[in-house]
């Protein structure tokens, strides 16, 4: 298992809740972005950084180094 990024984007999605669609859609992205940044392979720092916006959390809070 190379570059699997541990994140926690699932985790505050389902507690909003919101589908991936919903995120997807609230962030500016797709629904594929999104799921393949759940399963913490590698995606741009833009979209996360527009998820992290999207869940009303920090870069940091959301993506842990």
């Amino acid at each position: 298992m190379e570059n699997i990024k541990k994140n926690r984007v699932k985790k505050y999605r389902e507690s909003i809740p919101l589908s991936i669609s919903e995120l997807a859609r609230k962030a500016g992205l797709t629904p594929q972005t999104v799921a393949k940044m759940e399963k913490g392979l590698p995606t741009r720092k833009n979209s996360e950084l527009k998820v992290a916006k999207a869940l009303q959390k920090s870069h940091e809070d959301v993506f842990p180094q």
